[in-house]
């Protein structure tokens, strides 16, 4: 009789991580992608699934790689990082949760402020916040201790944050690149210390690169066409000012050609709520937020 119930545990144990499997070997981001996600330096990308309430890491090529359950997250992800050891680190609200693969928390450190983006190294992940001053974190993948912080510290005298995102991206040489307001050109860090190194001195047609119109406080993503020194900004084409917008329509990427120090814009064909993740071999890759992905070609 005692038998009973450790029979039915193990039995229910075993149809749920069937039906788990079953979900997530029928994920596939081409078709089912919603979420925020940020190209990894194997071409790898990991989404949310709001349904499932799970992070998948999917690769073209090979399909899904991994997945990582966040049933024990109080809150919705907002930026997430996998790490090394395949543990998840989850920025949500003013909280960062370590979980692993089983989805069971590690544990977890209040942050000053909330998350604006993420990119990561080797070494650890660098979060930039959302405050009205740059603020800027690279902590350990060990423990989440901080390793170097850029910028001014917010407080609690500060109010509540403005919704301000600079999104952050690596570039070749291991840089972090920061785009900051309405300006096109970006901050320089060094990875390794958090000092500013220098900033892009873009041109645009021989000219000093346009400032963004209108709200530019909610920054589109950058992504990095790796060994072409390219890095590209997702931009709304009301944005772009009007001598320079030509025909643009919806969304259009800003062209950061680095070792040339030329910037362009480029049509996507896409609305505004289609969100940038990378770079694949010569196609800008794209979330359809109705699900999917979409390849816009960039030369």
């Amino acid at each position: 009789m005692r038998s009973y119930p450790i029979y039915a545990s193990i039995l229910g144990a075993l149809l749920c991580l069937t039906s788990v499997t079953a979900s997530a070997q029928a994920w596939d981001a081409a078709g089912k992608a919603t979420s925020w996600a940020k190209q990894d330096r194997d071409d790898s990308f990991t989404f949310y699934d709001a349904s499932t309430r799970s992070l998948y890491t999917w690769v073209r090529d090979g399909g899904l790689l991994g997945t990582l359950p966040l049933g024990k997250l109080d809150e919705e992800p907002e930026r997430w990082v996998i790490d090394p050891r395949n543990t998840a680190w989850i920025a949500h609200g003013t909280s960062l949760t370590h979980i692993d693969r089983t989805g069971r928390v590690l544990g977890s450190v209040k942050l000053h402020a909330e998350v604006s983006d993420v990119c990561w190294d080797a070494v650890g992940l660098i979060l930039s916040f959302r405050t009205s001053e740059p603020y800027v974190e690279k902590r350990d993948f060990r423990n989440a201790e901080v390793i170097w912080s850029f910028g001014a510290k917010p407080s609690k005298k500060d109010g509540p944050a403005p919704q301000n995102r600079r999104p952050l991206a690596l570039d070749d040489s291991g840089n972090i690149l920061m785009a900051d307001g309405s300006s096109l050109n970006l901050s320089i860090l060094d990875a390794n210390t958090g000092r500013k190194i220098g900033e892009t001195a873009l041109k645009f047609h021989g000219a000093p690169t346009p400032a963004l119109e209108g709200d530019a406080t909610s920054r589109g993503p950058l992504a990095v066409w790796v060994g072409k020194g390219v890095i590209f900004a997702a931009v709304k084409a009301s944005q772009v000012p009007a001598a320079q917008r030509g025909t643009l329509q919806g969304l259009a990427l800003a062209r950061l050609d680095l070792p040339h120090a030329t910037l362009d814009f480029l049509p996507t064909g896409l609305d505004e709520s289609h969100i940038l993740v990378g770079v694949l071999d010569s196609d800008a890759v794209f979330v359809n937020p109705k699900g999917g992905l979409m390849l816009v070609g960039v030369k």
